[in-house]
């Protein structure tokens, strides 16, 4: 079968309770080129309560991590259920990149596990999250582009640095997307005004362009 060309689709945790969520996903998806899509999903509110927790309690940075992806298995099953015309898979082993697949759902915690040998493999504390997650993925299945669906986007200096500081993205993710070209949506509000930034030559890589939706 034809091989096409593969995109990963960040979904953030802060959009699960939206109920838009699936139509506005949709709609989104269906006016994109044509691609093998593999979706990781954001760990939301769970995620969110294992962090108040770890404030707390002071758990060991590992453990606190491990915890957030194993949520983020959670929210990827929560999400499968919400889609049907999406495939569930718990590998890349398991992900097919032929014209019959077109959405698939990821649950990373197997591929990160087995990641921690690579030179690359991400850190494990709160500097990196879904968003770095999804760049580490797209890296290794050497994605044409990576998608971050987001709920809002501040005003930030368009770079990867600057992103970072205003919050939109962790502090990883100039590191793990290097290379990579980044598209970040506002999901709630896809058809805003669309700014067209300038290619960064930069070593943190290509951010491609931004959506921004009135705040």
């Amino acid at each position: 079968m034809t091989q096409m060309c593969r995109r990963v689709i960040k979904l953030g945790g802060s959009l699960l309770d939206w109920p838009e969520l699936v139509p506005s996903f949709r709609r989104w998806l269906s006016a994109q080129a044509a691609a093998v899509n593999v979706m990781v999903i954001g760990g939301g509110p769970i995620v969110d309560a294992i962090r108040r927790l770890d404030a707390q309690q002071q758990i060991a940075a590992e453990a606190a991590h491990w915890l957030s992806i194993r949520a983020m298995g959670l929210t990827a099953d929560f999400v499968s259920g919400l889609l049907e015309e999406a495939t569930f898979v718990r590998s890349l082993d398991e992900l097919r990149f032929s014209t019959g697949a077109s959405l698939q759902i990821l649950d990373v915690e197997r591929f990160l596990r087995e990641d921690q040998s690579s030179a690359d493999a991400l850190p494990c504390g709160w500097e990196v999250t879904s968003d770095s997650i999804a760049a580490r993925i797209a890296a290794v299945l050497k994605a044409g582009e990576l998608v971050l669906l987001k709920s809002t986007l501040p005003a930030a200096p368009p770079t990867r640095e600057g992103l970072a500081q205003a919050g939109l993205i962790d502090s990883y993710f100039a590191r793990a997307s290097r290379g990579l070209l980044v598209r970040i949506v506002n999901l709630r509000n896809p058809q805003a005004l669309t700014i067209d930034l300038e290619v960064e030559r930069e070593r943190s890589g290509i951010i491609g362009e931004m959506q921004v939706g009135d705040q």
